[in-house]
Parts: structure tokens; C-alpha cells; sequence
């Protein structure tokens, strides 16, 4: 495929036709590659529970997973909207709209004057619509499954129906035990930092919601033998919801040679060096050396010093030490503003001292606007000191990555090599972050439900499901 430039700009549409899709993998809240694992799981559950229970095991794995998939994936942020319409039009708290996280780096509740009614509201809004989700998939669902089964058996073989009861308060309070030895301070900042996560992560919500789930599960199970069935299930598939994935990744791409890249860092490192290349080529060893920073060692052993058991320094603290230039101002600015007083993190101040052509404050802050969907430029968003740090090392490892492919093939480097680097980089990702989602469909759909049928058969020589054995 032919790339087009535009302006200098390449036209990513025709370079990249998987950068759109792939994004949604590097999206913390993105709903799209989660709906597409659930889907699958539900239907490979129920699949599996056919064969072994048939139509009654099958309607509870349906039933189970796909209300469970739906309430975790929409459910939070529905109930939350919910309480956000309160806040707003019964509470007159006038404005929700801001992140709840914080770090040394950010805090947008405290550098945006946000009324501490407010900051309160919306994080116990969040933890409140978490629980309500909780308690529903874990100690409500099951019991509709409950119903649905009793309800068909008893049509089947006249068997008397047992009664829906929803769990009252007092019952889902037993079930949540709280540690009362954590001093209330540290109860507050983690609840903020808890509530700022399952806002903005969709994998977390289904780790906080799989928490109180399996807990759920188990009391609600009907023997012993479908309690161990869905202690092992739920507990097993953790792993495969959670980490195989980003794992799988890794592997394939340490077998290829590649790098795991936001497409928006790859695209604008690209636009980058097109416009720093210009019509001419460089060599793999011309490449690199732009990366150099070139910093002194007496300057790194001055850096060292100022952030001795510190994360970020102020600008005027910096300027004690080095002299003032307008690149340390313009690094300031990839965050907002921080308490009205310009800061920088021990990355962002070896930028400034560097020479690296990835180290333009005004490149990165365009870099990181992209990769974080605008959110890293907003003054009422949270995105983590960590997370951007990955963000910039992205940048240099895509930049490597050119360098080393250019020098083992032995060519030089040019706008359309530059391209064709970014175009497979791009393509690769989203071929193994799709490999790995199939691999995780299969272990939660297929794999597990057989491990788990097998561990039943062992445990009661029988290869049928337990839910209804009190029934037979």
C-alpha cells in the first residue's frame, strides 16, 4: 500500500488501516475489546454447559455471563450517571465533571479549587454504584438463575418452587468485611484512588465487581460441588480477563522484533521525523545518534542531587542549579498546572538538559495529547505520572526500533522507510493483541469450563451438573 503525504503529514488512513482498532486495545475504558471477549465467552460457556447439563446448565451459564458481562461493562457507568443526575439537580452540586485521581504530578480535584462536597459526592457516587453492581451480579443474579431453573424443572418433573428472595441490606453488609485497624486518612485516599479507577478502567471494574462476585457465587451455590465449580471458574478466569493478554503481546512481540506502541505515538513520531528528515536520508547510525542525550556526567550527578528522594522539583528549584531556558518553561506545561506552581518530574527535566530530538517539550505534549484522547491536556483529568512516562518511552523505543531494522537490513533511512517501519509496527500489534484475545476467549470459554467439568467428574463420578442434583 502506497503511503500519501499531505502538508508533510502522512496520511494515516492509507498507512495505517488497523491504527483505529488497535487504539481501542491501548483505551483503558474502551468497551469494544471487552464486549468482544465477553461474547465469545458467554457463548463458548454455554456451549460447554450444553454438552455436559444440556438446556438447563446452558440457560444458567447464558444467563450468568451475559448479565454479569453487561451490568460490569455498563453497568457501573450507569448507575453512576444516575447519581450524578442527583447530585446535580437534587443536591445542586453544579458541575461533576472532573477525575478523581491524584498523584505527585496531578491533582486536578485540589489544582481546580473543586468544593470538597463535591470531591466527596463523586467518589462515593462511584464506590456506591460499584457495590450496587457487586451485590446484583453476585448475590442477586444468582438467585434469579435459581428461579429460571426451579421454575423449568417444575413444569418438567413438578417440582416444588422455591422462592426468589432477594438478599436485604443486612445480608450483603455480613458478606463485606472492612478492615477497621486502616486510619481514616488512608481509608479516604484509597478510596479515591479505588474510585478513580473504576471510572476510567474498564479491566478494574471487572476485577472489583469478580471480587465481590465470587464471593457471591459461593454462598449462593446450591452444594458443595457447584461451589467448588464456581470458585474455580471465576477464580481462574481472573488472570485471562485481567493479564493474558497484555502477557501474549509481549511474547509475540519479543519473538518478532517489535515494539508494543500507542498507534498515536507511532504516528506522530513519524510525522515527526518526516519533518526533521526532510527529502533527505539518514543512516541506522545516524538515526540513533539523534537520540543521544548528551548530557554531562557533572549535570547527571547535579540531577541526581535535586531529586534525592523526590519526585518532581519546582522550576524555580531546577533554576537554583541550571539555567533558566524557555525549554524548562514549555516542559512545565505538559501538565497543566500543578497547585499554581510550575513543576517537573525527574523525566521531564532530563528532556530539558538533552539533546535528543525526541525531547521537544511541544512534540511530547502533541504526542501525549493524541495518546491519551486529549486527557493529559485537560486541567480536570487525571492521567498518571506513570503512564506518561510509558508514553515517552514509547516515543525513543519506536525511534530505536527504526534504527536497528535499518541497520540489520543494511539500508538507509528515508521518509517511505520511515513509514513502512510504522505501517508494520502498527499492523503486527493489532494481529497479536487480536492472537491474544482469541487465546483469552478460548481459556475463559472452552478451556476452563472443561477443567472444571473434569474436576467435578473426579470428585462425584459423575459427569453432570451439580446445580440440579438435589433435584434428581
Amino acid at each position: 500500500m502506497r503511503a500519501n503525504t499531505i502538508n508533510n503529514q502522512t496520511n494515516f488512513k492509507a498507512l495505517s488501516p488497523f491504527a483505529s482498532s488497535l487504539g481501542a486495545f491501548h483505551n483503558a475504558n474502551a468497551t469494544i475489546p471487552t464486549l468482544a471477549i465477553e461474547t465469545g465467552v458467554t457463548l463458548g460457556r454455554s456451549f460447554e454447559a450444553n454438552k455436559r447439563g444440556g438446556k438447563i446448565e446452558a440457560t444458567e451459564r447464558f444467563v450468568e455471563q451475559g448479565i454479569s458481562a453487561l451490568v460490569w461493562i455498563y453497568g457501573v457507568q450507569t448507575l453512576k450517571k444516575m447519581g450524578d443526575f442527583v447530585g446535580k439537580n437534587i443536591l445542586k452540586i453544579e458541575d461533576l465533571n472532573f477525575d478523581v485521581g491524584r498523584d505527585i504530578l496531578r491533582n486536578p480535584i485540589k489544582n481546580n479549587k473543586i468544593s470538597k462536597k463535591a470531591a466527596a459526592f463523586k467518589v462515593g457516587n462511584i464506590l456506591t454504584a460499584t457495590t450496587l453492581a457487586t451485590a446484583f451480579i453476585g448475590f442477586v443474579l444468582p438467585k434469579i438463575n435459581h428461579f429460571i431453573t426451579n421454575k423449568t424443572l417444575k413444569k418438567e418433573k413438578n417440582i416444588k418452587q422455591t422462592t426468589l428472595k432477594a438478599p436485604s441490606m443486612s445480608e450483603f453488609q455480613n458478606n463485606l468485611k472492612t478492615n477497621k485497624n486502616i486510619s481514616f486518612t488512608s481509608l479516604i485516599d484509597k478510596g479515591i484512588s479505588l474510585a478513580h479507577t473504576l471510572e476510567n478502567n474498564s479491566t478494574a471494574r471487572l476485577l472489583i465487581t469478580d471480587t465481590g462476585v465470587v464471593g457471591g457465587r459461593f454462598k449462593n451455590g446450591r452444594n458443595k460441588y457447584e461451589k467448588i465449580e464456581g470458585l474455580f471458574r471465576d477464580i481462574s478466569s481472573i488472570y485471562f480477563y485481567l493479564f493474558s493478554t497484555k502477557h501474549c503481546v509481549n511474547l509475540f512481540n519479543k519473538l518478532a522484533q517489535n515494539k508494543d506502541i500507542n498507534p498515536e505515538v507511532v504516528k506522530n513520531t513519524t510525522k515527526m521525523l518526516e519533518e526533521a528528515l526532510g527529502d533527505k536520508t539518514i543512516s541506522a547510525q545516524g538515526l540513533k545518534e539523534l537520540l543521544n542525550e548528551n548530557i554531562t556526567k557533572e549535570n547527571l550527578e547535579k540531577l541526581e542531587g535535586l531529586f534525592k528522594e523526590k519526585e518532581v522539583i519546582s522550576l524555580e528549584k531546577f533554576f537554583e542549579t541550571f539555567d533558566e531556558t524557555q525549554k524548562a518553561y514549555d516542559m512545565t506545561k505538559l501538565q497543566p498546572f500543578f497547585e499554581q506552581n510550575p513543576v517537573l518530574s525527574k523525566t521531564q527535566a532530563k528532556d530539558v538538559l538533552s539533546n535528543s530530538i525526541s525531547s521537544d517539550p511541544k512534540f511530547l505534549k502533541e504526542t501525549m495529547n493524541l495518546a491519551t484522547k486529549g486527557a493529559s491536556d485537560d486541567k480536570l483529568k487525571f492521567v498518571s505520572k506513570k503512564h506518561l512516562e510509558s508514553l515517552r518511552k514509547q516515543i525513543d523505543d519506536f525511534i530505536e526500533q527504526i534504527s536497528q531494522t535499518a541497520q540489520k537490513e543494511g539500508k538507509e533511512i528515508d521518509k517511505n522507510y520511515i513509514q513502512n517501519i510504522a505501517k508494520k509496527n502498527i499492523s503486527k500489534n493489532f494481529a497479536f493483541y487480536t492472537l491474544a484475545t482469541g487465546i483469552s476467549i478460548f481459556a475463559l470459554g472452552i478451556l476452563i469450563p472443561k477443567v472444571q467439568y473434569f474436576i467435578t467428574k473426579k470428585l462425584t463420578k459423575e459427569n453432570d451438573f451439580p446445580g440440579i442434583k438435589e433435584y434428581k
